[in-house]
């Protein structure tokens, strides 16, 4: 292989594999009533060979508590406290204590166990695989009981092209199958079209070397077992909200601007196809948490014209047993594709946000989806299409399932079920009415007010 090329293949799987570096996001949604308010994140319990991986994953899990909303405490800060009035300077040395007395000694309200179970690559040229596995429990420190938990292995590959490698990645995954105490999840599977093993196996040791030697080995799986094994993780209090209780008093007259928030995001349906025609329906949404055996469903009005789309929904049918605060009870979407633009309206309070379209003129994301037909069957009197489909949205979520295509609806997603972790996703479109709806239904009504914070929905409710 020519040097050249091999520099600019490194490069490719080196910057491929880890992408950017993604900034902290705002909360979307906080549960004032969580009594877990501050966090400490506890040292990992390592059961690898890496020494640098547990201080990697828990900055990572640091990203995600802020982003549901807690407030965290300094590592740093949270370390010296146990090394010098605990002396716990290690994961495995968490044991000689109670949750009760770490939260005690961190003043805190909740704790955040670990144990990082793989943190690791493997280079055979046939078939390389980067993994990184681990469980997590967030503990309350006055009950000393448990308030989530959370397991799951990432990994991603790279094989060789023909029936070598395709074989060794076969054999691998269904290795991995085996494993139900904690799943894997591939998030990337390369073909690497290169015939010599000795080669591909020095290109491939190559890229794992340079990665470690940059700081950036596995930073890409880390950032995605983080994001994916917290998302039923419950929203925490807010920082604002903390702020704004422990702040002094304020004179009457004195009015402090909330700070600029992003707003609540509608529910994730999978992957729906609402066709070419105008049309007025119900959507039936149901999840089931396969871990908790918990079911929640939700019905949402829908209406589509055009590239105009609005969805009518209750919002305090998806809190899942938080308190939604009544101006946010219920929410309208409207996503107006003729002016790249979206609004979410909150009825209760008569306010509204104003959003630029990400995808200006489409109706919604464009994932990347990879369907093949497995068979067809008649949804609701429509006869359709049964579609094995493996989903990969816009922010690297993969999804798999089966669709259901209406075929006398235009191909319309009439019936979505879609797995991701524990989770599995149904979603129906009922009750079609094919007619264009009143125009007025995509309008903001002239006497809603735009708001750019959702703590002023919170502390201005009217």
């Amino acid at each position: 292989m020519p040097k050249g090329l091999t520099v600019f293949f490194l490069l490719c799987f080196i910057t491929g594999s880890v992408g950017c570096v993604a900034q902290r996001q705002m909360p979307r949604y906080f549960d004032v009533n969580n009594p877990v308010r501050k966090v400490a994140l506890l040292p990992l319990k390592n059961d690898t060979s890496d020494v640098d991986g547990p201080e990697l994953m828990r900055k990572k899990m640091s990203d995600m508590l802020y982003e549901h909303a807690y407030v965290v405490m300094d590592t740093k800060e949270s370390d010296q406290v146990l090394r010098d009035r605990m002396g716990i300077t290690l994961g495995g040395q968490l044991d000689m204590t109670t949750a009760q007395k770490l939260g005690e000694e961190l003043g805190v309200q909740g704790v955040l166990y670990g144990t990082l179970m793989d943190f690791d690559e493997t280079t055979t040229g046939i078939y390389n695989v980067k993994k990184v596995r681990a469980t997590f429990k967030l503990v309350n420190t006055m009950t000393g009981q448990d308030a989530w938990t959370g397991k799951l292995g990432v990994k991603s590959e790279v094989h060789m092209s023909g029936r070598t490698g395709a074989v060794a990645s076969a054999v691998a995954r269904g290795s991995d199958a085996r494993d139900k105490e904690v799943p894997w999840v591939l998030i990337d599977s390369i073909v690497m079209n290169e015939n010599n093993i000795g080669r591909a196996a020095a290109i491939n040791l190559g890229a794992k070397l340079f990665s470690k030697a940059v700081g950036i080995h596995l930073d890409r799986e880390s950032t995605e077992l983080a994001r994916r094994v917290t998302q039923n993780l419950p929203w925490g209090p807010g920082p604002e909200s903390i702020a704004i209780q422990s702040a002094p008093a304020a004179s009457p007259a004195a009015k402090v601007r909330a700070p600029k928030t992003a707003a609540m995001e509608p529910p994730s349906f999978g992957y729906l196809d609402y066709g070419k025609r105008d049309f007025s329906a119900i959507m039936v949404s149901t999840t089931l948490d396969k871990g908790r055996n918990e079911s929640h469903r939700m019905e949402i009005q829908l209406a589509k014209a055009g590239d105009k789309m609005r969805m009518d929904m209750d919002m305090s049918a998806m809190a899942q047993g938080a308190t939604m605060p009544s101006a946010m009870s219920k929410m309208t979407i409207l996503q107006r594709g003729d002016q790249k633009l979206s609004y979410t309206l909150y009825p209760n309070a008569k306010k509204f946000m104003k959003h630029a379209e990400q995808t200006p003129g489409k109706l919604e994301g464009a994932p990347k989806v990879e369907k093949v037909k497995v068979g067809s069957e008649v949804i609701d009197r429509h006869p359709s299409d049964k579609y094995r489909v493996t989903i990969t949205s816009t922010d690297g979520l993969v999804q798999e399932g089966y669709i259901w295509s209406a075929r006398d609806l235009d191909n319309m997603t009439i019936r979505s079920e879609i797995e991701h972790n524990d989770v599995r996703i149904t979603t129906e479109i009922r009750s079609i009415v094919l007619a264009p709806p009143p125009a007025t239904l995509f309008e903001v009504p002239t006497d809603y007010t735009e708001t750019e914070s959702i703590m002023d929905l919170m502390m201005n409710p009217q």
